[in-house]
């Protein structure tokens, strides 16, 4: 069953089990939050829109990125049902703009050396050995694309950002639905799931 980026497998559950027991498994991986380390953040404008920065910041990446997962159906369900991007605190916005703020920074300033010290990083996690330049550009073009969480990033003081497709990172659960639409979305998905789960389709 496609959902998102990744493809799940579920298998009906067992006779005597609920249906949120069921085994399940992705194929292919699943995003993990990454946080970006380094004291209290700085408002700023870059191209008349607001750009946070953080003093003195080195990106440190703490995610790591399995090539499969398995969990019950019921985790799945409920990972899916609250996206990051269904979450009205999930802003790629305010992303966009640090990560322009520290591309644009010095050739050799500890903000663009430790944003390509992040993308290596991140490459290496997805593939054994040296990643080629082309591997490093598409998985800047991956990461650019991801988001700050606005209530885990104030609840640290400090950035958090996310994958889109990743589940409120660990500590408290701060997800809220954007709209009536998001929280539409989530429950058709959990509902598929568990239909999975129940051997229906």
């Amino acid at each position: 069953m496609p959902i998102g980026p990744d493809r799940l497998e579920v298998l009906p559950a067992l006779p005597g089990t609920e249906p949120e027991e069921a085994p399940a498994r992705t194929v292919e991986s699943l995003p993990m939050s990454v946080s970006l380390s380094g004291g209290l953040p700085d408002v700023t404008t870059k191209g008349g829109r607001p750009a946070i920065e953080f003093p003195n910041a080195m990106p440190v990446l703490e995610g790591a990125v399995p090539v499969t997962c398995e969990k019950p159906a019921g985790e799945f369900a409920d990972l899916w049902r609250e996206r990051c991007a269904r979450c009205v605190n999930y802003r790629p916005d305010l992303w966009r703009e640090t990560w322009r703020a520290w591309e644009g920074a010095p050739e050799f300033s500890s903000r663009r050396l430790g944003l390509w010290k992040l993308i290596d990083q991140h490459a290496r996690l997805l593939k054994a050995g040296e990643p080629t330049m082309a591997e490093r550009a598409a998985m800047a073009r991956e990461m650019v694309t991801w988001g700050v969480c606005a209530a885990h990033s104030e609840e640290r003081r400090d950035i958090v950002v996310v994958h889109p497709d990743a589940r409120c990172p660990e500590g408290p659960n701060f997800y809220r639905d954007r709209t009536l639409t998001e929280k539409r979305e989530g429950s058709a998905v959990f509902d598929a799931i568990m239909r999975l789960a129940q051997g229906r389709k």
